[in-house]
């Protein structure tokens, strides 16, 4: 008969070796988890060992849920996978309702979780276990134009720019709904790894929050936005030009609508469900 229990911290080793046996033999090597890769998680999405379980059978682990955790915000579900051989047995659901019920009770009640649009059937056992659609996030690419930033008279109005100073300003809108990765938090959890760089006159009239790309690899953009009249739409796309070659992570509608990107030059590269339980 299979067991399941939430861990503790003194469970990392536990739940990387449940991970890298249950998640990666569906998604490959490359998705391998390490203890240092989640101790970042820790520090950088919130996971919270106590969100986490581990389903068994014996001593096998055959299920795991990685769960991130922000007070007075949500509980998230980051990662849950049962072992080849083990589906359609229940175990995933369990592992799911478990950390909602526990959620609900000891708060923060609500529950979200974050799903490639085109992972049908993990779409579709989250829905029949109690989770609603209720956010969309479009990731884009965009490719360098080069010689299209040369000599560019706008370059004076560039500054660099923190994260804490254009939330001050308002023109980072906190009440948007973003992806966990973008969140608030998770941002500020980024550090001096996350440059800024925006476009001011009286206002911010533009700007670009970025983690740069190693090796001349893109940059990828944690945040972006603009001015709703005036020049602020070309100012974005003067930033993003400023930058190269980007990959731009989970942006909403609301944030920088997709259509303004495309005009930007940006291209879709991928899209994000976002769900949370209907018992929110």
């Amino acid at each position: 008969m299979a067991g399941y229990r939430f861990c503790r911290s003194d469970d990392i080793p536990l739940l990387v070796d449940a991970y890298n046996a249950c998640w990666v033999p569906h998604f490959g090597a490359n998705s391998a988890l390490t203890v240092e890769g989640f101790k970042r998680g820790i520090r950088e999405l919130g996971f919270w060992s106590s969100s986490c379980m581990v389903a068994f059978d014996g001593d096998e682990a055959i299920g795991v849920l990685i769960g991130a955790k922000r007070d007075g915000e949500a509980n998230c579900v980051h990662r849950l996978a049962v072992k080849p051989g083990w589906e359609r047995r229940g175990h995933g659901r369990h592992l799911l309702t478990s950390l909602a019920d526990k959620a609900r009770i000891l708060g923060p009640a609500r529950l979200v979780a974050e799903i490639p649009a085109d992972w049908t059937a993990m779409r579709s056992f989250f829905e029949k276990t109690g989770f609603v659609e209720e956010a969309r996030y479009v990731d884009f690419v965009r490719s360098p134009m080069p010689g299209a930033t040369a000599g560019d008279p706008r370059d004076e109005l560039l500054v660099p720019i923190t994260l804490d100073e254009l939330v001050e300003s308002g023109a980072f809108d906190v009440s948007v709904r973003r992806p966990w990765a973008r969140s608030l938090a998770s941002l500020r959890a980024k550090g001096e790894a996350l440059a800024g760089l925006a476009v001011a006159t009286d206002r911010i009239e533009a700007y670009v929050l970025y983690v740069a790309g190693a090796d001349g690899a893109p940059a990828d953009v944690w945040g972006l936005g603009a001015a709703d009249e005036g020049a602020g739409a070309a100012l974005l796309g003067f930033l993003l030009a400023r930058l190269g070659a980007v990959r731009i992570v989970g942006v909403s509608e609301r944030e920088v609508p997709s259509a303004l990107l495309a005009a930007l030059g940006c291209t879709p590269a991928g899209e994000t469900i976002g769900y949370v339980t209907n018992q929110t």
